[in-house]
């Protein structure tokens, strides 16, 4: 079975997008005019060429992996010196004698094992496979079975290396690659992986981008570009991305606007300035859900009460 990975370049082609949009309406003003430049018309869809070009070109990132059809298919080979030669020498059969007829069949016999042992016709069929998965979405085929520009079982290889989700796919190169991972790292052209500045010495080692060496301590480096998934999370050396509050056992979530852990994600924002997070009993089976809640309980004495901000308190 063959691999496809979906691709998404709207990072990478915003703004080119935009530009293009522009150009495209100056083209159309250019051409709306009664006295046509021409001149100025050829220049400017130079520059809707290029543009486009730079958006072909632009880096993708892998969204999706699924698991198609095979892309090739093998077709009987077709070889038409060879088929007029047989056609030829079973046309001139006739009128033979027996014994020229019995040279004649020899030969045929001949043509047609070499006709036979001719290797088919591998028909490719990527492209059409690409559009039929993609549905107008961008899609390439990836080989599960290349790494670092090599098949593993043998075959040949294709765009370097499998597909994964969070992966790039550079169409220059025609080839997909793991996001940079430190920024002294460089890419090798051959094998689309990436290389680091100092050969990695045998055993159990740390690469620490700050001195640019391999260390033999515990020492997570920030991978290059990385971002916190959280605006109060800062980078530990020990633990990567790290909360400014201790993970607690059983609570799973991080709620920014609360700096805290939380049971379940908690939707919505803070309604008040005063309000916490709490967990409470949902449904027959009082599942614990995570949401915002007042710091004093709600009156339970059957009149209705709203929320008071300013006396922080159910009035």
């Amino acid at each position: 079975m063959a691999h496809y990975a979906f691709l998404n370049n709207d990072a990478t082609t915003g703004t080119l997008k935009e530009e293009l949009n522009v150009l495209y309406a100056e083209i159309s003003t250019l051409n709306s005019e009664e006295e046509k430049d021409e001149a100025a018309i050829e220049a400017k869809q130079a520059e809707i060429d290029a543009k486009q070009q730079e958006i072909d070109n632009a880096l993708c990132v892998v969204t999706g992996v699924i698991t198609g059809v095979v892309e090739t298919y093998a077709k009987p080979a077709t070889d038409e010196t060879l088929e007029q030669e047989i056609k030829e020498l079973e046309e001139s059969r006739t009128g033979k004698t027996l014994e020229e007829v019995s040279e004649l069949d020899s030969q045929i016999s001949a043509k047609l094992e070499e006709f036979h042992a001719l290797p088919p016709d591998i028909i490719d069929n990527t492209e059409y496979w690409e559009g039929y998965y993609g549905k107008g979405q961008l899609c390439k085929r990836t080989s599960y079975n290349t790494y670092g520009g090599v098949h593993q079982n043998g075959g040949t290889p294709f765009r370097k290396n499998y597909a994964g989700v969070g992966m790039i796919y550079d169409p220059v190169r025609d080839a997909f690659y793991a996001p940079q991972p430190f920024e002294s790292w460089t890419l090798n052209e051959d094998t689309c992986l990436w290389e680091c500045p100092v050969e990695k010495p045998e055993g159990e080692y740390w690469w620490k981008e700050d001195t640019q060496e391999w260390v033999d301590y515990l020492y997570i480096s920030q991978p290059y570009n990385s971002e916190p998934p959280y605006p109060s999370w800062t980078w530990s050396t020990e633990t990567g991305w790290t909360a400014p509050v201790e993970k607690v056992e059983g609570k799973e979530y991080w709620c920014e606007e609360a700096q805290e852990w939380t049971t379940t994600h908690v939707s919505g924002s803070k309604p008040y300035p005063s309000w916490i997070v709490k967990d409470v009993e949902v449904g027959d089976d009082k599942v614990l859900v995570s949401e915002w809640a007042a710091p004093t309980d709600y009156p339970n004495d059957g009149n209705s009460y709203i929320w008071d901000e300013e006396s922080v308190n159910w009035i």
